[in-house]
């Protein structure tokens, strides 16, 4: 993997300059992704959040992805 492919890197600086439109794009999806996973988040307790979280992600986060991808590839608008 390249570096300026790593998202953990995005957020310094150095490669603040660097930002394709790729990156955006998968930045808006993640933006998309977190707040998608909060919405679901809101009709738990906060103590079961980190575990309904992780239950989330683990059951549709591929179906998620892939979602995406193929409206962004069609020129579509993206999931809320």
């Amino acid at each position: 993997m390249d570096i300026q492919d790593d998202p953990a890197l995005w957020f310094f600086p150095a490669h603040v300059g660097h930002l394709s439109t790729q990156n955006y794009s998968e930045m808006e999806f993640l933006r998309t992704q977190v707040a998608t996973i909060e919405a679901y988040l809101e009709r738990f307790p906060f103590a079961e959040r980190e575990s309904r979280a992780l239950a989330w992600i683990e059951a549709n986060a591929s179906q998620y992805r892939h979602r995406w991808q193929a409206q962004a590839a069609n020129g579509g608008s993206h999931m809320q």
